[in-house]
């Protein structure tokens, strides 16, 4: 008779070296609509709107702090966005308007840690649906306004500002309604505003605005119908790329070796524009002249569109605008290296570009609608960065949406909680007896 004894040591349990992805739930939808307001805010500028601004500055700081262990691991990820705040904010040291210098690098500051936290805090698809609740009740308060834009009782001062903002409401609307995903009420109540949005567009008469809005409209019904279709197919969506990047390339050299080729000029005279794309070039030429008397540091934030600066009047002047005009270099890249020299145009690409490849990054991994939209915000963004300054600014849904865009890249491995899995101990073996 043999017995095995029941109190021998077993050996140990394997431990499965695999990482077990657990979703983590979706934040609640009053959240939701806090982010919703806080867009919509960033959205239209009215009067007194800091009644509302300052307030959910504050939430957003106070739940920041609750949440750190979801909140903090991201942002020591996203450091690449708080180098430029950091430089404007310090910038109060040689600034000529120091106070307006520190507010607007601490506001560019929150603006970023705003975007962690709703990046952190809400997945692509809630994202794009919050956006979407502050984008139509923008596209409703703007019927009429096309009229006003530029007078006193007009929400714009500028058709470009307007346009652009129509044109992001347009984008993220055909985002809501092509995604298959989304709750079918919701996709159909974004249809009217598609259209709805695209007509204003046309009606303020904007060339950049027009070319991203239909630019946009056609690559997400391209992604809609085609891209979806080609990710279940191994290796398929990489030719694809492949494929239209030669295509691209090849019409770009055929474009540039024509004789004669006036198909610019003519698309520039098409769309109301000159050569020098409404004086923007002279403007341009005129902040690198700038940028040389301080490249390294520039006059710092906030310190070039102030009274009594000689160089800016000189500009609102043969700009026809009225002295003490809120105004800018039509460019962003221009704009930060008359303000903060070549070191903040560095962070600046550095930020750009940690944005775009992120959202890449996430669109590739998940080839989703609503990552799809994301990575077209930040492509529209970059492109009218090249003849807009807003890029460099605070508290502006298109600044938020951008940088969400890049964070939501680094939150999306926190939207899972990793836990080891360890394998379960074998059964002991059972004695048994022989005679």
């Amino acid at each position: 008779m043999v017995a095995i004894n029941p109190f021998a040591s077993q050996p140990a349990a394997a431990v499965d070296a695999r990482h077990v992805l657990i979703p983590r739930d979706s934040a609640p939808l009053w959240e939701q609509a806090v982010i919703s307001l806080w867009l919509l805010v960033s959205f239209i500028p009215f009067p007194r709107d800091e009644l509302i601004l300052y307030p959910l500055v504050l939430y957003f700081i106070g739940m920041s702090v609750l949440r750190y262990e979801q909140i903090v691991p991201v942002a020591f990820r996203c450091w690449p966005l708080l180098l430029l705040p950091i430089l404007a904010a310090a910038s109060t040291l040689w600034s000529p308007a120091s106070s307006a210098a520190l507010r607007f690098g601490i506001m560019m500051t929150l603006t970023a840690i705003i975007a962690i936290y709703i990046a952190a805090r809400l997945t692509p698809r809630e994202i794009v649906r919050a956006a979407f609740v502050a984008c139509a009740i923008s596209a409703i308060i703007a019927t009429n306004e096309v009229p006003r834009i530029g007078t006193l009782d007009g929400l714009y001062s500028q058709k470009n500002i307007f346009s652009i903002r129509m044109q992001l409401i347009t984008i993220v609307s055909l985002g809501v309604a092509l995604d298959r995903v989304q709750n079918i009420l919701l996709r159909l109540a974004a249809v009217p505003f598609v259209i709805h949005t695209a007509i204003l567009v046309l009606r303020a008469e904007s060339a950049t605005a027009l070319l991203l809005a239909s630019g946009s409209i056609a690559l997400m019904v391209g992604i809609w119908l085609v891209w979806t279709n080609v990710s279940k197919v191994q290796h398929l969506r990489t030719l694809l790329v492949l494929l239209t990047t030669a295509v691209f390339a090849l019409g770009v050299l055929v474009f540039l070796n024509m004789p004669n080729n006036t198909f610019l000029n003519d698309s520039l005279f098409q769309l109301g524009k000159d050569t020098t794309l409404t004086n923007r070039t002279v403007l341009w030429a005129d902040a690198a002249r700038l940028a040389e008397q301080k490249p390294w540091l520039g006059v710092g934030a906030a310190g070039f569109w102030i009274p009594d600066n000689g160089a800016a009047e000189s500009i609102l002047d043969y700009s026809y605008k009225d002295p003490g005009t809120r105004f800018s270099f039509h460019s962003v890249f221009y704009e930060v290296l008359v303000h903060l020299g070549l070191f903040g145009l560095a962070l600046m690409l550095v930020q750009i570009f940690w944005v775009f490849s992120g959202a890449i990054r996430h669109w590739s991994r998940e080839p989703g609608m609503a990552q799809a939209l994301l990575l077209l915000i930040v492509l529209s963004t970059i492109i009218v960065s090249f003849t807009e300054s807003y890029l460099f600014g605070v508290v502006e849904i298109g600044i938020v949406l951008f940088l969400v865009a890049g964070v939501s890249a680094v939150a999306g491995e926190s939207k899972f909680r990793r836990v080891l899995a360890i394998a379960p101990p074998p059964i002991p073996e059972v004695a048994t007896f022989r005679s």
